[in-house]
């Protein structure tokens, strides 16, 4: 069993409110992502205030829990493993808030603009992981597990990718200690971005028991 069957069926309460708030909570990551990697890369201002939007995740999340909880004291054998589904998810939504203001943060640290290959190769990456977000989201509204593997799928292409771009980092001659330092936070910071997505969107793609697992998609066939 996983989010998927709650999501294509008639939907109680719960999970209408529900998907409501974690819509907000994306809509508004998404955006706190964009502006704090547009900073990093682009050397753009930050223009929206991080920790105010922040704290619109934070409220949305307490709000699913209470309505969880609610929901578990008034009938607790009813969807009682999404209710479960609901609260581990909403972990790691509230996480991406987090990760967006230490990805500003980072690049508040550096002492010039952030410009060359290193800042280049690091670009792909983040431009995968903003596209993920509208997709996580379409997948929870309309229970697409297709989606959530696509998304699944291209986060274990980001391990790797932050990986490589990370052994490559430490051995280059042509940054400084500060490039070196915000780059590398920055692209830990990105990578654990896409970690959190693809912990929410597991919910959908793979059965209870493997909700926020690495996929092993012969095994759900």
């Amino acid at each position: 069993m996983n989010l998927f069957n709650f999501l294509t069926g008639s939907r109680p309460p719960l999970v209408e409110q529900s998907m409501t708030d974690l819509g907000v909570m994306l809509d508004t990551a998404d955006s706190m992502f964009a502006a704090a990697t547009n900073c990093l890369l682009d050397n753009e201002p930050v223009h929206v205030d991080l920790a105010e939007q922040d704290d619109v995740i934070n409220e949305r999340e307490q709000k699913i829990r209470r309505s969880v909880l609610e929901h578990i004291l008034a009938d607790p054998r009813a969807e009682l493993a999404l209710s479960l589904l609901l609260v581990s998810i909403v972990q790691d939504a509230e996480r991406l808030g987090d990760l967006a203001k230490s990805i500003s943060k980072a690049s508040a640290l550096a002492s010039s603009p952030r410009m060359g290959r290193h800042v280049e190769a690091l670009r792909p990456i983040r431009d995968r992981v903003q596209s993920a977000f509208p997709r996580v989201r379409r997948s929870f509204i309309v229970g697409d597990a297709k989606v959530g593997r696509v998304v699944m799928d291209e986060h274990t292409q980001t391990k790797a990718d932050v990986g490589g771009f990370l052994t490559e980092l430490a051995a280059a001659d042509d940054v400084t200690s500060n490039e070196a330092v915000v780059l590398s936070i920055s692209a830990r910071m990105i990578g654990r971005t896409s970690s959190h997505l693809s912990n929410i969107v597991s919910a959908v793609a793979l059965p209870f028991d493997q909700v926020r697992n690495a996929p092993n998609w012969a095994d759900n066939d």
